[in-house]
């Protein structure tokens, strides 16, 4: 970790050497949440570091302004754009437009599939999931028998969610002493609660809980909690809260997997700027399709070495 930084570091000091006097224009999907105040942080501090101007609108997860704001930078002529998408199809005619228009774009945590995005920057989210159901494998073998009922509480709607959700099926398909009950709406905490109320009362011999977001997570730790069922039924899921953290020091979250929201950050500004003076000096590319950051599993065992991700630039 500390070579990629100080690696980073250093490409971007040679990109300053360039003169650089360039404005990106962010677009995100909400700043209510951490993961993505992380990313916002790590792209100010990249960009802070090369002299680079920064515009950051927040949507707070409305497709529409979301839509507003790429047609204001495409208006305002911004030199490049990170796009965190909050709808992958619902963005593509407008970010097909910004590059007809000549403006670079990067995507953050979803790819739009749109001909002509510099990169995608994110974490690969099926194999992150695979290795999350590998370890609920084991877990089922050797404490429950090899048999166990499973709950999946999501964002129904989300593309990544259903990448996590394969990847972890496919650790488990061949379990045939596996059941999944169903696949229930948790985009927010209050829905994640209300989903696993109710499942804890219609599936009263429920084992596992999988729950591939921040706010899922949350949400049902909280019911659990709630409930008293903390020690019967555990949870597997993505993204460090305080919550997951105290649910991974007392044995009811079996792990969890943490991305590097800032890190993912300073490379979209990384790629960006690595894009544009390539294409100045060598009329070449030289940003990979993708650029994939790998996640962190954390279970009770190597909880106490989590750290976390900044949520404010640290760059001055």
């Amino acid at each position: 970790m500390l070579r990629k930084a100080l690696a980073l570091m250093v490409v971007l000091g040679l990109l300053v050497s360039f003169g650089f006097a360039l404005k990106i224009g962010v677009t995100t999907i909400t700043l209510r949440h951490e993961f993505f105040q992380a990313i916002e942080a790590g792209i100010r501090d990249a960009a802070a570091l090369a002299g680079v101007e920064v515009e950051t609108f927040d949507p707070d997860l409305s497709m529409e302004k979301q839509v507003a704001a790429m047609e204001d930078f495409i208006q305002k002529k911004v030199d490049a754009i990170i796009l965190i998408p909050i709808d992958v199809k619902g963005l593509i005619p407008v970010t097909t437009e910004a590059i007809a228009a000549g403006i670079p774009v990067v995507t953050v945590d979803m790819p739009v599939e749109v001909p002509g995005v510099i990169t995608f920057v994110g974490t690969p989210n099926k194999q992150v999931g695979y290795e999350l159901g590998l370890v609920a494998k084991e877990y089922i073998e050797n404490e429950l028998g090899g048999k166990a009922k499973i709950a999946i509480v999501r964002w129904l709607e989300s593309q990544i969610q259903i990448e996590r959700t394969e990847g972890f099926l496919e650790a488990l398909s061949d379990m045939d002493g596996v059941t999944f009950v169903g696949e229930y709406q948790g985009y927010d905490r209050d829905q994640s609660f209300n989903a696993v109320s109710d499942l804890s009362m219609a599936h009263p011999d429920l084992d596992l809980i999988y729950a591939p977001a921040e706010n899922s997570v949350v949400g049902a730790h909280a019911a659990l909690e709630t409930f008293d069922l903390l020690e019967k039924i555990k949870i597997v899921g993505f993204d460090m809260t305080d919550e997951a953290i105290r649910g991974l020091n007392d044995g009811s979250i079996l792990a969890m997997a943490q991305q590097q929201p800032y890190l993912e950050g300073r490379i979209a500004v990384q790629a960006l700027l690595t894009y544009i003076k390539g294409m100045e000096v060598l009329g070449n590319n030289w940003v990979p399709e993708n650029s994939l950051v790998p996640a962190k599993i954390f279970t009770p065992d190597n909880v106490d070495t989590f750290e976390r991700d900044p949520t404010e630039p640290t760059v001055k």
